[in-house]
């Protein structure tokens, strides 16, 4: 079914410093792990509210799945999620996080994830596993407005144990920044790239607040639902934003300010839908006690900007931590990324290599330790040298793939291993790439990697799926252009060789 008929069937129915990790006041608590079909989710609560979480996110995935299909969402990584007791602890994963905000997601080429604190903001969660959901779903090609409509049309969504699900309800800070603030300019909305666009935090505020009432009031009509069938394809083909609204509604900007108005103002109605009861299996288990302290000093050293990040404290607390537990494999890949990005490369070595004695599989650990071989291979003078090193990245690389078939830093790091050869890319190099797009479709760094090794593969077509949610990214960021200069590239070489 296309979206656009999926619509239709609607209408009917952020990083940074680090405190120390053993924070004072923090009593210990015990970690648990709850892995179920597309979950892997953390807490240091209890068992009961463990698994009940993890069942509403089940139960959300399969909304989702009934409104938007794809049989392909069964066979992606698992997202983990992280929830923590309150925002003292969330700061120790995220510390310059605005005070209100109470937890994110992130999706980098170091780990995609979320961490929130227990029920305080289930809708933050919600919004952005519809984001994750949707680019798992191919659906890349949405104008920013209608991504982060949609995202806020589905964050307050409840499904029961028996299927009953109810969607589109109403958003009451939504329907407030709507009442009392001062609306942006309904084409500024409708030609915003994203939220990035927009220069003031209160005008962000009022785009995602914009954003999900005309998002509501079109998926409220089923003649208006049709109608943006006709403007998504109309948008995604390449025409005006503005002239394919008024193609598409015959509603000029101004006159569809005072509808939607009017629209926010009045009884908003929601859809319901049964869907097949979801009963997850679940497995639920508890982590060793360096958990407390190690986990989120480690989420915090993933962030993907380290210049941002505060190295040196962070790395006296791995250390703190991996002398503490000398014999646990996460305090020991913890030390090991800390060292290697701000310390000693040898203690690094060191570190990971006793990780990966205790806990062979560790594909974090197994990852660092390829990175730190490559490096080395990379200051090698002899290319023999070269060779064995790489081999020996390669091994490493090989060992996590197995370990995990779905770890898309793998099959990155593996395409990336071979950039230098003769005779890259290869149709397994592109294959390789093709491998970490699909398990890691909201990673735009990787897209743009492996849409450039598509271009040098001549294969455009597929370089121009990849780069298009790049530049359609409502959250903005430093490949939108990059991504623009590619699909110019790419449409200048077609035009020269006179291909389609």
């Amino acid at each position: 079914m296309k979206l656009s008929d999926r619509l239709i069937a609607m209408a009917r129915v952020m990083m940074l410093g680090l405190a120390c990790a053993a924070v004072p006041g923090l009593a210990h608590a015990d970690w648990r792990k709850a892995e179920s079909q597309h979950f892997v989710v953390y807490s240091d609560g209890s068992e009961r509210s463990l698994r009940d979480y993890t069942a509403r996110l089940e139960r959300f995935h399969g909304l989702l799945k009934a409104r938007f299909g794809g049989a392909a969402q069964d066979d992606t990584r698992k997202l983990p999620v992280y929830l923590v007791g309150d925002a003292r602890a969330l700061r120790i994963a995220q510390p310059q996080l605005p005070e209100g905000i109470d937890g994110y997601y992130m999706a980098s080429e170091n780990d995609i994830f979320a961490i929130l604190i227990r029920g305080r903001d289930d809708d933050l969660l919600l919004h952005e596993y519809t984001h994750h959901f949707m680019a798992n779903a191919g659906q890349g090609r949405l104008p920013g407005w209608f991504s982060e409509g949609l995202a806020e049309y589905y964050a307050t969504a409840t499904v029961s144990e028996r299927g009953a699900a109810s969607f589109g309800l109403p958003n009451a800070g939504r329907q407030y920044q709507l009442q009392q603030g001062r609306w942006l300019p309904m084409e500024q909305l409708l030609r915003a790239q994203g939220s990035f666009d927009i220069e003031s935090q209160t005008g962000r505020g009022m785009y995602y607040a914009q954003s999900w009432a005309l998002t509501h009031w079109l998926l409220a009509d089923q003649t208006r639902a049709r109608a943006l069938g006709v403007y998504l394809n109309a948008v995604g083909a390449g025409r005006d934003p503005v002239e394919a609204w008024q193609a598409s509604f015959g509603i000029a900007p101004d006159a569809l300010e005072t509808q939607l108005k009017a629209y926010a103002r009045g009884r908003l109605y929601y859809s319901e839908l049964n869907i097949p009861p979801i009963t997850p299996e679940i497995t639920v288990s508890i982590l060793s006690p360096a958990w407390d302290t190690v986990i989120l000093p480690l989420v915090n050293s993933r962030s993907p900007r380290p210049e941002e990040m505060n190295g040196p404290v962070l790395l006296g607390t791995s250390r703190t931590n991996a002398a503490r537990f000398p014999d646990d494999a996460l305090a020991l890949v913890a030390l090991g990324r800390a060292e290697r990005r701000w310390g000693d490369p040898a203690a690094a070595e060191t570190a990971l290599t006793r990780a990966l004695e205790i806990e062979p599989t560790n594909v974090e650990g197994l990852l660092l330790m390829a990175d730190i071989v490559e490096e080395r291979s990379d200051l090698a003078s002899d290319q023999a040298e070269i060779d064995r090193e790489r081999g020996v990245a390669v091994e490493l690389l090989r060992r996590a793939l197995e370990a995990e078939p779905k770890d898309y830093r793998v099959y990155a790091d593996l395409a990336r291993l071979r950039r230098g050869a003769e005779d890259y890319p290869t149709q397994e190099d592109l294959m390789t790439w093709a491998m970490a797009t699909r398990y890691a479709p909201q990673v735009m760094s990787i897209r743009g990697d492996a849409a450039i090794a598509m271009m040098q593969g001549g294969r455009y077509d597929e370089a121009v799926v990849l780069l298009t949610p790049i530049v359609n990214d409502p959250h903005g960021g430093p490949g939108v252009q990059q991504a623009r200069q590619l699909l110019a590239q790419i449409e200048h070489m077609r035009a020269r060789t006179g291909s389609d």
